[in-house]
Parts: structure tokens; C-alpha cells; sequence
């Protein structure tokens, strides 16, 4: 083989040990970009989970005082209602009662 030969062979290894040493680089480079890709996907993911469940807690909360009022308003109108109903028959109950005393004593 001549000098030539050997030097052109040489050249052609050291060109493909550099690409063979760029494209690890770059391979390299591309996963440590889908790593970092990906920690700002899950992060941006678990906010907007974040995000939701205080939304839906709020909303949960907001239907919470609103079954509260209800409630609290049918058991004001309940009270009313019994109040009404009890005034109603004191009248009776104390004419009874003094009936008793009286035809007793």
C-alpha cells in the first residue's frame, strides 16, 4: 500500500470517529431536551391538576353554603310552622288545664 493510500484511509477513520463522536452528541443532546421537555410537561400537567381540584373544591364549597341556606330556611319556615300551630292550640290547652283545676279545687 502506498504512503497515500494509508494517509486517505486514516483521514476517512478520523472523519467517521467525528461523526460517529457528533452524532452521540448529538443523540445525548437530544434526550437530555425530551428529559427536560418532559419534567416541564408533568409539571405543567400536575398544575393544571392543581388547578382543577380547587376548582372543584370551590364549586363543591359554593353548593355546600347553598344546601346550608336551604336547609336552614326550611328549618326557620318549620319553626314558624310549629310556633303557628302551638299558639293555636295554647289557647285550648290552658282553658283545659284551668277546667281541671278549677273542677278539682
Amino acid at each position: 500500500m502506498s504512503q497515500e493510500t494509508i494517509t486517505r484511509i486514516l483521514d476517512i477513520e478520523k472523519t467517521a470517529a467525528k461523526i460517529h463522536d457528533d452524532a452521540q452528541q448529538q443523540a445525548a443532546d437530544l434526550l437530555a431536551e425530551a428529559e427536560k421537555a418532559a419534567a416541564a410537561i408533568r409539571q405543567q400537567s400536575l398544575k393544571l391538576a392543581q388547578q382543577e381540584a380547587e376548582r372543584i373544591l370551590a364549586a363543591g364549597a359554593q353548593q355546600a353554603e347553598i344546601e346550608n341556606a336551604r336547609i336552614m330556611a326550611q328549618a326557620g319556615a318549620d319553626a314558624q310552622r310549629l310556633d303557628t300551630l302551638a299558639a293555636q292550640h295554647i289557647d285550648r290547652a290552658v282553658s283545659f288545664v284551668l277546667a281541671r283545676v278549677m273542677g278539682q279545687a
